[in-house]
């Protein structure tokens, strides 16, 4: 197949994913080449190199015919409010650069996110680090999660005061966990409770969409329990919205750091 195929919702699992991986190795690409790490002044945090990264991405994913939904650029070829709505369309959720402040200062601790949903929820994911060594994270609905290509689940569940949690932003005070870490990479943060490094994932702080719908899949189909902090819909299709994203490898520990968020 080759990259510039068109792909629809009646396509396999296996085209999606591929695809999703070329893409993954293009932004790999792209971002090797970057030189400029000035902020843009457009949005808030943005880099040079993130508009780079997206513009090589995105126009990657037009050739497939998807609707694209992305941090740096915005929505484009879907007018769906939520995935309800969109019918027999897919459309990609991207993060070029998750983590990029950790990128603009030599840190290896950052990735590609894209997640190709349809009117049923996230169907397919690759969570792609874009530096050495590459690791990656994918998974398929229904069929389950990976990490460089061996099967995962989540850790064994400990007791709260045992864990260890990563955090976005400031962490509460005295939370009753063992340690924490602030990684500065959502999706990434995300997948490391679907393979048990960490056994939880509390968002002290609020997401965009992209920042961890391609980590969603993962942790829902390592057996991650994932929600939104307040309850709300982990997927909306508009830029503007924002979430708390909260996740643990056990019922308890997910009620413990809703309630800590709360």
């Amino acid at each position: 197949m080759s990259i510039g195929a068109s792909i629809t919702r009646d396509s396999s699992d296996e085209a999606i994913l591929y695809a999703l991986r070329n893409v993954a190795h293009i932004a790999q690409l792209t971002i090797a080449a970057a030189r400029d790490w000035s902020l843009t002044g457009v949005q808030r945090g943005q880099y040079a190199a993130d508009v780079m990264v997206n513009d090589a991405v995105v126009a990657a994913l037009r050739e497939f015919g998807w609707g694209i939904l992305s941090e740096e650029s915005g929505a484009s070829g879907f007018d769906a409010a939520d995935i309800s709505g969109l019918a027999d369309q897919l459309v990609v959720i991207v993060d070029p650069v998750d983590g990029s402040t950790n990128a603009s200062r030599g840190i290896a601790w950052h990735a590609v996110s894209l997640c190709c949903v349809d009117a049923e929820g996230p169907r397919v994911a690759v969570v792609a680090q874009l530096a050495q060594p590459h690791t990656e994270y994918a998974a398929v609905r229904g069929r389950g999660a990976w990490k460089n290509g061996e099967a995962i689940r989540r850790g064994e569940a400990r007791a709260f005061a045992s864990t260890v949690i990563g955090v976005s932003g400031p962490p509460p005070a005295n939370p009753g966990w063992w340690q924490f870490r602030a990684n500065g990479a959502a999706a990434l943060d995300l997948c490391l409770v679907a393979d048990g490094s960490l056994d939880g994932y509390l968002d002290c702080d609020e997401h965009g969409v992209w920042d961890y719908a391609g980590a969603l899949l993962v942790c829902r189909e390592s057996g991650v329990g994932i929600v939104d902090a307040f309850g709300r819909d982990l997927l909306p299709l508009n830029h503007a919205d924002r979430r708390t994203p909260v996740a643990a490898a056990s019922t308890d520990i997910l009620d413990r750091l809703i309630t800590l968020r709360r």
